[in-house]
């Protein structure tokens, strides 16, 4: 399996987990609404990977085994959630070994200051909140919630 084809399909397999986790957890997982992203340039609109309608939260699910320039692509993430992703909550969520190596933790904290940043602003077009979690944090606050 070529490299890209792999990426792609643990990418699927990820949200798939992600997805079976929110119902396990008593959660609705909802066709995410279609939006025009920051990079839009004709044909097909964007949608979140998972939308929770009754909390109104959209999430993006990014699995990372090992580096690579994908990986920096965060602030294209955060800034498109920002502009375009109307929702009360946004999660921008990791999974995967790469964001506990210290490349991938790096960027991971740094996605999370820029987080906080647009957090911060007063005018939010898009999402009013934004946050960014690997997948254990992301576990737990779920379980808060219930």
């Amino acid at each position: 399996m070529l490299q890209g084809a792999k990426a792609n399909n643990n990418g699927i397999l990820f949200e798939k987990s992600v997805e079976q986790f929110l119902v396990q957890s008593g959660h609705t997982v909802y066709p995410s609404p279609r939006y025009k992203a920051v990079w839009h340039g004709g044909g097909r609109l964007n949608e979140t990977d998972i939308y929770l309608k009754d909390a109104d939260t959209q999430i993006e699910c990014k699995f990372q085994d090992v580096g690579g320039t994908a990986d920096q692509k965060y602030g294209s993430e955060i800034q498109n959630a920002y502009e375009k992703i109307r929702c009360e909550h946004y999660i921008l969520l990791y999974g995967g070994a790469h964001w506990d190596k210290p490349r991938g933790n790096n960027i991971y904290k740094a996605a999370q200051r820029l987080a906080a940043l647009y957090n911060k602003l007063e005018d939010k077009p898009g999402a009013k909140k934004i946050s960014v979690m690997k997948l254990s944090e992301f576990k737990e606050w779920i379980n808060e919630q219930s």
